[in-house]
């Protein structure tokens, strides 16, 4: 009485679910443009959080050499290296990200393409052993009154009433 393929279909995609609903499903969520879009927007948040960080840390551990330099330094050029070095990081890791971002999307998405060929099969045979003749009751038989109603169950072989 059990459908061995029905089995095997239910169980690919449980597995599927499970494995690689965190990633595979949520990314389905988005187009290929926007997710990879998103990705990179948190790449610069990332990016720009990091950077200005070892910039801090750097002054924190060079304190005493900044401070003995401050009367001598130019301003202008200092700003312009660590916006330099901004830029630059910021670009090379939005490179990097979009390409990881690229590759996670297109990974999910032949899961997704297996997944969604396993769920129609299933619905296909679930489908087919559905197929069963519904009871109709013929037009002829219903009336207007009570006793009209109780032929038309008697004729559908119905016992409730």
């Amino acid at each position: 009485m059990l459908n061995e393929e029905k089995i095997k279909l239910m169980t690919r995609i449980a597995i599927f679910e499970k494995h690689e609903e965190s990633r595979g499903l949520r990314i389905s969520k988005y187009y290929k443009e926007d997710y990879i879009r998103y990705g990179g927007l948190r790449t610069i948040i990332a990016a720009t959080v990091c950077y200005w960080l070892i910039v801090a840390l750097y002054c924190y551990f060079n304190m005493q050499e900044i401070l003995s330099s401050i009367n001598d330094m130019d301003y202008f050029k200092v700003i312009a290296k660590l916006m330099a070095g901004y830029l630059m990081s910021a670009l090379v890791l939005y490179v990097m990200g979009f390409f990881v971002y690229l590759a996670r999307y297109q990974k999910a998405r032949r899961g997704l393409i297996i997944y969604n060929r396993n769920l129609k099969a299933l619905i296909k045979l679930g489908a087919k052993k559905k197929k069963k003749k519904p009871n109709v009751v013929k037009s002829s038989a219903i009336g207007g009154d009570i006793e009209g109603l109780d032929s038309a169950f008697s004729e559908t072989g119905r016992d409730d009433k």
